[in-house]
This record gives C-alpha cells, structure tokens and sequence, in this order.
C-alpha cells in the first residue's frame, strides 16, 4: 500500500513537472516567433550573440560617421550660400566703383557711391564671421585665437599700410582640416578667401584683402581733393585688387562644391555599409518563419500531451485521495 502511494505521488509530481516544463518551452517559443528573433539572449546561441554583438558595434560606428558627414553637410552648404551672398555683394561693388570713375559725377555722386560701398563692407565682414549651428566660424580655419571670438575684426590705426584709419585684422588660425575617407571639413580658412597675403610660413593683412581694397575705393570716392587721374587710378587698383578676390572666392565655392559632391557619394557609400551589417546581424539573430513555426507547432503538441497525461494521473483514485 505505502509503495502504491509513493508511485502515485511521483507520476503526479512527474506530470506536473512536465506541463509546467511543456508551459515554458512553449511560451518561449510563441515569443521567438512573435520577435522574429532566435537568439534573444545570449545564452540562445553565445556564439551568434557574440558575433551579432560586433556588427552591432560596428553599424554604430557607421551611424556616427553618417551624423558627423551630415552636420558637416549641412555646414558647408550653409558656407557655399553665404559665398555666394558674398559673391553678389563683390560683383555690385565692382558695378560701384567703374561706376565711381566716370568723370560726369560730382562729389555729392561720390559720396552715394562710397557710402553704399561702405555698406557692402560692413555686410562682407558680417557675413565673413557667420557661425554654424554650433556657433562655431564657419571661415575660422583651424580656430580663432583667443580671447577673439570671431575670425575677423575690426581695428583701428594705420595697420599694415591701411589707406585710412581702419583695417579688418584675422584672428583665425590659418589652415584647414583635411578631408577623409570618412569624414569632411566643417569650414574653411577665410584668410585665403578674403585676402591675406601668405609668405609661407604666417598671413599678413595686405592692401589686396577685400576690407582693404573696398577701403581703398572708399576713400578715394570721398577724397574731393585727388585729380581726375588720381583717382582713376586708385579706383583701378582697387577693381583691380577685387578682381583677383572673386578669383579667390570662385575657387573657394568650387572647392565646396566638389566636398558636396563627395559627400554624396560618402553618405551612398555608408548607407551601403549600414545595410551590411545590418543584414549581418539578421543572419545571425533572426529566426526562420518556417521553422519557428514548425517548432511552436511542436511545443504545442507536447503540451497538449502533457496535459493528456495531467488529466490521466487526475483519474487515480488514490490521487483523488491524497489531493
């Protein structure tokens, strides 16, 4: 009799341990399926997790490549349109001063003529200080020196041969960071856009910096004293000096169009990659409709059997008994 109970007791046990087990297997397959994935922790499979681990890394090494290239992007679009403001700006200040030389104007003439060029300067180094989103100089080089905020500045005094009492001074770091496989300058160095001269080893304001030069019409516009052909000749000079800042300027926009251009083919180049290792990962972690639903299937019918069996066990008398 006391064995009898004893087998009774452990089919019961034996039963319940093995719905609760049926239970479990099946629960965590209906959740494989659901998530589409096989390996959701890394005792599923150490080895897929370990290798879906480092596609992880990597395609966040993509990502932010991918974030650093569009806020450089977005930097040096927002570069070639501000050179191209500054561009219309360069053009109708030469229209200003061919328009100064003629001979039919008089002082008062001049005088409009100078101070809507004196205008165009303001705005030139405006926008020759333009910050990105940031607040970073977008035309700073490599920096701008301290305590200066701003790559360019005005200043006072007969600097550096100025025709008059003011002068533009750079206080940004001459240079620019070199572009990557991966990644693109962010701006660049104003010092070679806007005109100072280099002697190989430091930059120095000359009287061909565009400051200088729209200077230089300024003052001769509204300087009633100099001859006819004084002041032909310092309105020559001054088209002349602006002439080569377009050039300058042109090489400048170019240089950012071309960066434009390799950062699409950059930004192609890296979703490419993202999508690798994404597939990657997916091989590695994500399960096989079919076979995750052959497998629920499976479970299911083990634990229906299972609870076949409970119900079997429910019938014992002596199980009746004892519960």
């Amino acid at each position: 009799m006391s064995t009898f109970r004893v087998g009774t007791a452990n089919s019961y046990d034996s039963t319940i341990a093995r719905l609760q087990q049926r239970q479990a297997e099946l629960a965590e397959q209906q959740d494989k399926l659901s998530s589409g994935k096989r390996v959701r922790t890394i005792s599923d499979d150490p080895a897929a997790a370990a290798l879906a681990e480092r596609e992880q890394a990597r395609m966040q090494r993509v990502q932010a490549d991918q974030r650093a290239l569009e806020a450089s992007r977005r930097n040096l679009e927002l570069a070639e349109s501000t050179l191209g403001t500054v561009t219309d700006l360069y053009q109708r200040a030469k229209e200003l001063i061919v328009r100064g030389g003629n001979g039919a104007l008089n002082l008062s003439d001049r005088q409009a003529l100078a101070e809507e060029l004196d205008g165009i300067r303001e705005r030139i180094l405006a926008l020759a200080n333009t910050k990105d989103t940031l607040g970073r100089p977008l035309f700073m080089g490599l920096g701008v020196e301290n305590p200066q905020t701003q790559p360019f500045a005005d200043a006072t005094g007969p600097l550096y041969g100025s025709l008059d009492d003011r002068v533009v001074r750079a206080y940004g770091i001459p240079g620019s960071v070199p572009p990557t496989e991966t990644s693109l300058p962010s701006g660049l160095d104003g010092r070679v856009i806007f005109g100072y001269s280099y002697d190989g080893t430091t930059y120095a304001q000359g009287n061909d910096s565009i400051w200088e030069t729209l200077d230089r019409a300024i003052y001769a516009l509204r300087d009633g004293t100099l001859p006819p052909g004084g002041l032909s000749a310092e309105l020559g000079q001054a088209n002349t000096n602006l002439s080569t800042r377009l050039d300058a300027l042109m090489a400048a926009r170019a240089q950012l169009g071309d960066w434009l251009n390799r950062a699409d083919s950059m930004k192609a180049a890296m979703r490419s990659r993202e999508d690798y290792h994404i597939e990657q990962a997916s091989a590695l972690t994500d399960s096989d409709a079919v076979e995750a639903i052959s497998r629920f299937q499976t479970q299911q019918l083990g634990y229906q059997a299972a609870l076949s069996s409970y119900a079997q066990v429910q019938r014992l008398s002596l199980f009746q008994y004892l519960a």
